[in-house]
């Protein structure tokens, strides 16, 4: 049918040239019975109607059989005839390949020859080795890779295949980085399984780690095995686990005294069961010289570990410290074992006011430390002194202070067995301020005729930790004392005689008798406000519970340290000076850190939390501090929001709440994880702008949860029927992964009643019958 002129008469515009294997078709097929008879009744009636006309016989047979012909054509094209074109459409079925991007493929944990590599490594070793897979399952199936993390996405084709190719010559993709911070594999197949709708599903085949926040659900299995979808699972990284210990967090002070001690509290935490044999040395160094400032060992255990390093630099300005952990073992992720912290470094004196009502033996040495301690310059005011009585300090007052500014020179203020009456209540309220706004210390030294009880009452109660009656009696008895776990982890208590520096026994052995505390106040923790924080309690229980002999209580931006004995003095009996003055300095600086963060500022920055979530609300607060800023502040401050580099990403409005004159709160909603500056800029603010950074971290970080989980792949693909195959056993995917392509028979037809054809082939019929007719002189 290749000839225009048969394509013409029969009309065949969709049947291609060239075409093979055409067959006769039928729109209404008769059946053979039907025929049988149409043939017979149409010889009959051909035969009949010419078996009694003249003429001669041979013309009546040809005249009959051209009527039986003309029968039949009418009889054929009453059934409706078709050329028809046997065809057969196949359509392919999918073959999806899942393949984890998330953060923890690059935890290196496979070992090699050549050493250890990472689980991405070894994927992208595992899509190279296997390019022949690959080719193999896209000849059969339509091959498409996908990569997922928190949902699954498209992997773009290194080389885009040709269409009109039978077998593609690198199907392998384009794997990009693996930098997902949370992996949710039960959304990846719900994903893959909405991209597959209404084609057919050869098989999902899964490269991961296996671990994920969100295992597969019960809906997501339910579907699969409806379908009969099986999973195939090829593990990556390592079937045992190796441990990790982390440092998750360096807290310092943003500020401090140069020569001061420092403490920076570290946080450390482990992951894997093996993290938990772990051991190693914790380090603190300073990035400028390279010197290690101070070292801890880190002993095995689990959870978390707390521990406090403390360093007293010298020179001033603004340094930076690493604190770095040094595994004894193999460690899984390194990366994660540095954190660093800035410090602004002052380099002044810290000033000190130490007022106390007559000279007991405390007041005695505190009072000469004082004096000869070069970091602190003081001023001390004795109540009971006469009018001509000198008093001492390096900064002798004749006077207490009796304005703010007055009191906001001394970034910590003492007070020994004094009685509140001696204050105003102006110069009380004032002390009060003192260290809720510009964030003073306040330490107190506990005394038997006026401190804490002549304090009832008063604006002073606030700065006190206890609660209820401060009429406090003896212990009855003498006591020892013993550091809690919160004072090492604020860098104080730390004493010692020689290079050791903790907490000597023998001030917790009252065999040595020199240490024992011979008054000291009972103080029941029952009794403790819910914000105190004990530093220090009696070494051994008395009457069966342990009391607090120091403790603390932060209110607002200072801090308010209790001593509830005035014989630390004692210790001088047994190792001299040291163990005493170490005692009192340590308590001092840690209390002037806070006004130091404040000191000589208008306004202080905070966000709160200091470490927030992605996707979790961050409070902003503004504090102004200074009174002349309250009253010219406007109704709302802009807070600026920018990444590392300067590149704006949000801004917050800050607005004063209710009854609050010195105080700007917003809200701000962190997107990403990241490095976040927090940055106001207002003509109101005195000097350089207000900044500070915050870390945005996200809850399901991958490297908090680095060990893998095949036992999860193994389940996932025996429930669908799968298998689960290890990397050295690929090549079998081709024969295990199950071809589902649908085969339809879809014929392409073209009639051929109403062509040019039928039509001559009628009027030819009719034609000669007629002119047959006109030659025998038929009527």
């Amino acid at each position: 049918m290749n000839g225009p002129l048969l394509r013409w008469l029969l009309d065949l515009e969709r049947i291609p040239e060239g075409a093979e294997r055409l067959r006769l078709a039928w729109e209404h097929a008769w059946p053979a019975w039907a025929w049988t008879l149409i043939v017979a009744g149409a010889a009959l009636a051909a035969a009949w109607s010419y078996l009694h006309l003249t003429g001669s016989r041979g013309a009546r047979a040809i005249l009959a059989a051209l009527r039986f012909a003309l029968i039949i054509l009418a009889v054929t094209l009453l059934a409706s005839p078709m050329v028809e074109l046997p065809r057969e459409r196949v359509e392919r079925d999918l073959a999806l390949i899942l393949v984890d991007r998330s953060a923890s493929m690059t935890i290196a944990d496979i070992e090699t020859t050549a050493g250890r590599i990472s689980r991405d490594e070894q994927l992208r070793r595992i899509v190279d080795e296997n390019s022949e897979v690959w080719r193999a399952l896209a000849d059969e199936h339509d091959l498409r890779w996908f990569g997922f993390h928190s949902g699954a996405f498209n992997l773009a084709a290194e080389s885009a295949p040709d269409p009109s190719e039978s077998a593609v010559d690198d199907p392998g993709p384009a794997l990009g980085e693996a930098r997902g911070n949370r992996t949710d594999l039960n959304t990846a197949l719900e994903h893959a399984l909405q991209r597959a709708s209404a084609r057919p599903l050869g098989g999902i085949i899964v490269l991961s780690d296996g671990r994920t926040s969100e295992p597969p659900g019960r809906p997501v299995r339910r579907r699969l095995l409806a379908d009969g979808i099986q999973v195939f699972t090829i593990p990556l990284g390592s079937p045992h686990p190796l441990g990790d210990v982390a440092v998750r967090r360096a807290d310092a002070p943003r500020r401090a005294f140069a020569g001061d001690r420092i403490p920076v509290r570290v946080q450390l935490d482990r992951a894997g069961a093996a993290a938990a044999r772990m051991t190693g040395t914790v380090r603190l160094i300073d990035e400028l010289t390279g010197r290690v400032l101070d070292e801890r060992q880190l002993p095995a255990g689990e959870g978390s570990t707390r521990l406090t390093l403390t360093a007293s630099p010298v020179l001033a300005g603004e340094t930076e410290w690493t604190v770095v952990f040094e595994p004894g073992g193999p460690d899984l992720i390194s990366e994660n074992n540095r954190r660093s912290v800035v410090i602004d470094l002052v380099d002044r004196p810290l000033r000190v006011l130490y007022v106390d009502g007559y000279p007991r033996w405390e007041y005695r040495y505190l009072k000469n430390l004082l004096i000869r301690e070069e970091s602190v310059e003081c001023s001390i005011f004795l109540l009971s002194a006469d009018r001509d009585f000198a008093q001492e300090g390096d900064r002798p007052i004749t006077r207490l202070p009796r304005s703010g500014d007055e009191l906001g020179e001394y970034d910590v203020v003492i007070l020994g067995d004094v009685p509140a009456s001696y204050f105003s209540p102006e110069q009380l309220e004032m002390i009060r301020e003192h260290v809720a706004d510009r964030g003073a210390g306040l330490l107190w030294i506990a005394g038997e005729r006026y401190t804490p009880g002549s304090c009832a009452g008063t604006a002073l109660t606030d700065l006190l930790p206890m609660r209820g009656s401060l009429g406090l009696a003896a212990i009855g008895r003498a006591v020892n004392m013993a550091p809690t776990e919160l004072a090492r982890s604020l860098g104080v208590l730390e004493i010692g005689l020689g290079e050791e520096v903790g907490w000597p026994e023998e001030l917790t052995d009252p065999a040595s008798g020199w240490s024992q505390l011979y008054y000291a106040q009972r103080i029941r923790p029952d009794r403790l406000k819910p914000t105190a924080e004990v530093l220090a309690q009696t070494a051994s229980p008395v009457d069966g519970t342990f009391l607090p002999l120091v403790m603390q209580i932060r209110y607002g931006a200072g801090r308010s340290l209790y001593v509830a004995t005035d014989e630390i003095w004692r210790w001088r009996y047994g190792r001299g000076e040291r163990l005493p003055d170490q005692f009192w300095i340590q308590m001092i600086r840690m209390l002037g850190r806070a006004s130091l963060a404040t000191a000589g500022e208008g306004a202080r920055l905070e966000v709160s939390p200091p470490r927030p979530e992605a996707q979790r609300p961050v409070r902003i607060e503004l504090r102004l501090l200074d009174a002349r800023l309250i009253e010219a502040a406007p109704a709302r401050i802009a807070a600026l929001i920018e990444t590392a580099n300067g590149r704006r990403v949000g801004e917050v409005d800050l607005q004063r709440p209710p009854s609050i004159e010195n105080r700007f709160v917003g809200t701000f909603l962190p997107e990403a994880p990241g490095r976040l500056r927090v940055r106001i800029s207002d003509p109101v603010l005195p000097g350089a702008e207000l900044s500070m950074f915050m870390e945005v971290h996200v809850p399901e970080d991958e490297l908090r949860r680095p060990e893998t989980d095949h036992p999860l792949l193994a389940r996932l693909a025996s429930e669908t029927g799968g298998r689960m195959l290890p990397p050295d056993q690929i090549e079998m995917l081709p024969q295990l992964l199950p071809n589902r392509a649908v085969r339809t028979i879809d014929p392409l037809r073209e009639s051929i009643w109403d062509t040019p054809l039928a039509f001559t082939l009628v009027l030819f019929l009719l034609t000669a019958e007629w002119i047959g007719r006109r030659l025998i002189r038929l009527n």
